[in-house]
C-alpha cells in the first residue's frame, strides 16, 4: 500500500498528494511513449496512458491505490475543466465576421452536425432501445457528445448536473465515452489517414510508412521556447501575470452563475461561464496597453498543464463497477457514434471544403471524436508542414464554435433539454437540426454536388499565399 492512508474524499489537504500521485503516474507514462514503440506509432497520449495505470493500480484491480485516492481524484476533473475553458477566449484576436465567414462556414455547419448527430442518434437509440429493454436512464442520451465532443474535462464538469437531475453515474459513463471517444479519434483517424494515402485523398502525404509528427523530444539545437516574456520578473513572474487573467475570468464566470441561481433558482456548470468571462476579459483588454502583454502561448502552457492532469484523473478514477452495469448501451451507443462520425467525415468533407478537404475534414473529425489535440496532431500528421489552411479554418471556426458546442452551452443544456421533453423527442428534433445544418451548406454555397476525391497533384495554395 503506497502512503496513502491519510485521504478523505477530495479535501483540498489532499490536493498536493493527488498531483505528486498524477505527476508519478504521468512520468512513467511518458517513459513508456518515448520507448514502447507501438505506443510511439500509434501517438497514444501520454496524460491516457498514465490514467490507465492509474486505473489499473486502483481500487477496483489491483487495489494498489485506496478507494479514498479515486475519490480525490473523481473530484478534480470538474475543478481543472474550469481553468482549460477560462484561457480560451483570453489574448485572442476577435475575427471580423465578415471576412471570416465564408472561410469558416463550412466547418461551423460541420462541426454543429458532429454534435447533433452524435446527441440525436444517441437519444434516439435510448428512448427506443436502451430505456425499454435495458432499463437505462433517459438521460444516457447526452452522454456520447458530452464525451466524444467534450472530452475528459467536459464530463467532469457535468457532475453537478447529472446529481441534480437525479443520475450520479452519469459522470462516470461520461467519462467512459470521453475515454473511448479519445481512441476513437486517435485510432480512428489514423486509419482513415491511411485509407486516405491509398486512395489517394491526401494532398501531400502518399506514403503510410512515412505517418509521423517530427521528434518526440528536443534536444540541443533543436531546442525551442514554449513561451515568452511579456513583462519584466521584476515585477511579476509571467506566469503569475497570467494566472491572475485566468482568477479573474474565473471569477466572473462564478458572479454569473450566482446571479442566476439567485434570481432564478438554477444551478449552472461553472466551466462555460468561466469561458465567457474570459471572454468578457478579452474584450476589455484588448482596448487597453495590457493585451500587449499577453502571451498567448503561456496561456496554452498553463491550460495544457490542466488538461493532462484533468485527463488523468479523469480516466483513473472510473467507477468499473458503473461502465460493467452500463456495457451494452454504451458499446452499441458508441459503435453506433463513431461510425456516424466516419459517414459525416467521409461524406460532408469533399462536399463541403473547396480546398484540401481531407486535411481540413480530418481536423475536425479528430476535435469531434477526440479533442482539439487529437485532430491537430492528425493534422500534422497529414500536413507535417501545415501548407494547407485547416490549421487557420480550425482556429477562425473556435469562437463560432467552443463558446456553445464540445463542452460549451449547447452541450451543458443537453441533459436538461432530455430531463424536460424526453429522449426521443430530442432525438428526432436534433437529428432534424443536424439535416438543417446540411441545407445551410447548400445556402451559404458552399456545397460541391461533384466532388473531387482525389487530392494529390492537384493542389492550389491558399489565397493568402
Amino acid at each position: 500500500m503506497l502512503p496513502t492512508e491519510k485521504f478523505s474524499g477530495g479535501s483540498i489537504q489532499n490536493l498536493l498528494l493527488v498531483f505528486s500521485i498524477i505527476g508519478i503516474l504521468l512520468f512513467i507514462a511518458t517513459i513508456l511513449r518515448l520507448k514502447v514503440n507501438f505506443l510511439r506509432k500509434a501517438f497514444v497520449p501520454v496524460s491516457l496512458i498514465a490514467g490507465i495505470i492509474g486505473l489499473i493500480l486502483g481500487p477496483y484491480v489491483l487495489k494498489v491505490f485506496p478507494s479514498e485516492l479515486r475519490s480525490s481524484m473523481a473530484a478534480l476533473p470538474s475543478t481543472m475543466i474550469v481553468i482549460v475553458f477560462s484561457v480560451m477566449m483570453i489574448g485572442v484576436k476577435q475575427p471580423k465576421v465578415k471576412e471570416t465567414a465564408k472561410l469558416v462556414a463550412p466547418m461551423f455547419f460541420q462541426g454543429y452536425t458532429y454534435s447533433f448527430v452524435q446527441f440525436g442518434l444517441t437519444c434516439l437509440l435510448t428512448g427506443l432501445i436502451f430505456t425499454p429493454f435495458f432499463d437505462t436512464n433517459p438521460l444516457f442520451g447526452s452522454v456520447i457528445e458530452i464525451g466524444f465532443l467534450g472530452g475528459h474535462g467536459t464530463a467532469g464538469g457535468m457532475r453537478e448536473i447529472f446529481e441534480s437531475l437525479g443520475w450520479a453515474a452519469g459522470s462516470d459513463v461520461v467519462q467512459t465515452t470521453a475515454t473511448i471517444g479519445l481512441i476513437v479519434g486517435v485510432f480512428g483517424g489514423l486509419i482513415l489517414i491511411n485509407i486516405g494515402v491509398k486512395k489517394r485523398y491526401t494532398t501531400f502525404l502518399e506514403e503510410a510508412g512515412s505517418l509521423n509528427t517530427g521528434e518526440d523530444v528536443y534536444v540541443g539545437e533543436a531546442k525551442n521556447p514554449s513561451s515568452y516574456a511579456t513583462i519584466n520578473k521584476n515585477v511579476v513572474e509571467g506566469f503569475v501575470f497570467h494566472a491572475a487573467l485566468i482568477g479573474i475570468a474565473v471569477y466572473i464566470g462564478y458572479a454569473i452563475v450566482y446571479v442566476v441561481k439567485y434570481f432564478f433558482h438554477f444551478s449552472l456548470p461553472l466551466f462555460p461561464f468561466a469561458m465567457i468571462g474570459g471572454w468578457i476579459l478579452n474584450m476589455i483588454l484588448q482596448r487597453t496597453f495590457i493585451a500587449e502583454l499577453i502571451d498567448r502561448d503561456t496561456l496554452l502552457r498553463i491550460q495544457g498543464l490542466s488538461m493532462d492532469f484533468l485527463i488523468v484523473a479523469a480516466v483513473a478514477s472510473v467507477s468499473i463497477p458503473v461502465i460493467l452495469e452500463y456495457m451494452a448501451p454504451l458499446l452499441i451507443a458508441c459503435a453506433a457514434s463513431a461510425a456516424a462520425s466516419v459517414f459525416i467525415f467521409l461524406y460532408l468533407s469533399p462536399r463541403i471544403f473547396k480546398k484540401n478537404w481531407f486535411e481540413v475534414g480530418i481536423t475536425r473529425f479528430g476535435a469531434s471524436t477526440g479533442v482539439a489535440a487529437t485532430g491537430l496532431m492528425l493534422l500534422r500528421t497529414v500536413d507535417p508542414d501545415m501548407k494547407t489552411d485547416a490549421a487557420k479554418i480550425y482556429a477562425l471556426n473556435a469562437p463560432f464554435s467552443s463558446p456553445f458546442t464540445g463542452g460549451g452551452l449547447v452541450t451543458s443544456a443537453y441533459p436538461v433539454l432530455i430531463a424536460s421533453f424526453g429522449a426521443v423527442q430530442c432525438g428526432a428534433a436534433f437529428m432534424g437540426l443536424a439535416l438543417l445544418c446540411v441545407l445551410g451548406c447548400r445556402l451559404v454555397g458552399c456545397w460541391n454536388s461533384h466532388p473531387q476525391f482525389e487530392q494529390r497533384g492537384n493542389y492550389t495554395p491558399p489565397d493568402d499565399q
